[in-house]
Order: C-alpha cells, then sequence, then structure tokens
C-alpha cells in the first residue's frame, strides 16, 4: 500500500495496492499499479509467512476524465488536487457533462475557505478553462451500491 509518491504506508492507512507477482513463468508482475485503494493490517498472516494481511479494500482509485477538447485523463491527474489540500478528509468527483463537474468535499477543520479557489482552477486547466466546476460540502460521502467507494465517477462517454 503506497502514497500518491510511491512510498509505502504502515498498516491502517490508506494507499493505493500495488502488487508484485514473480510466480508467472512468462511474465511477471513487478510493482502492478491495481487501481484499488485499500489498507493493510497490522497482523501477520496466521500461515506463519510473515506477509501483510489486507484489512480492507475501499474501491477503485480512479475513472477516466474526458477534458473538453477531448482529452482522455487519467483521474489521478484531478484525484492529485485534492489529496495535496489541507483540511480535505475524504472526496469525490463526479464529471456530469464536458461542460460540469462536482467535486463533494469532507472537510475539517484546517481546510481553507480560500482552497475552493485554487481547486476550480486547478480543474479547469486539466478540463477545460469554461467548466462549470462545483464544490459541494458534505458530511459524509456515499458508497456505492457494490458497497465499494470510487474516487471519480464519469458521466461522459469516450469515442
Amino acid at each position: 500500500i503506497v502514497d500518491t509518491e510511491g512510498v509505502v504506508l504502515p498498516a491502517g492507512v490508506a494507499g493505493e495496492i500495488i502488487v508484485t507477482h514473480l510466480a508467472t513463468g512468462d511474465f511477471p508482475f513487478i510493482r502492478y499499479r491495481t487501481g484499488d485503494v485499500g489498507i493493510l493490517s497490522d497482523e501477520l498472516c496466521s500461515c506463519g509467512r510473515g506477509l501483510p494481511l489486507v484489512k480492507e479494500i475501499q474501491g477503485r482509485t480512479t475513472d477516466f476524465i474526458i477534458a473538453q477538447d477531448g482529452t482522455v485523463l487519467h483521474g489521478l491527474s484531478l484525484i492529485y488536487v485534492l489529496r495535496d489540500i489541507t483540511g480535505v478528509e475524504s472526496f469525490k468527483i463526479t464529471q456530469h457533462t464536458l461542460d460540469k463537474t462536482t467535486v463533494q468535499i469532507v472537510k475539517n477543520q484546517h481546510y481553507r475557505s480560500e482552497s475552493e479557489l485554487k481547486i476550480a482552477r486547478e480543474f479547469r486547466q486539466r478540463l477545460g478553462y469554461s467548466v462549470d466546476v462545483n464544490v459541494e460540502y458534505c458530511p459524509e460521502i456515499a458508497k456505492e451500491k457494490s458497497g465499494k467507494f470510487r474516487y471519480v465517477v464519469s458521466h461522459v462517454q469516450q469515442n
């Protein structure tokens, strides 16, 4: 489990699940980014191997987002904007159309009101300068019907 810079996180902290699998004869997976977000347990496996256990898988890290000019962007390009802002506890980005994106934020006491302007500015730099970026504050963000959490959801069809 790693942070956005690829630094290994301690047990109990959510991050992206990265796996290495060398047992395949043809093509080993080395530091494969699964796209899932999870949390490691601080308990060891009862099998005695000493390997860490995944405590929880929280969902997918990303969907893809389509910019106004048709460029397909990895959702991480928007996620990193929010993860770098102090006081953002959790968030969800929903792209409704090429022209409208909503950002739901659960904030804490360290969040500063001027951060909203930074979010809108940086999202527009990536999505298009005329995109309506609506920031909404909420006490919590609901999981999907599947029970998983998605950081980015796009309702725009890729061509």
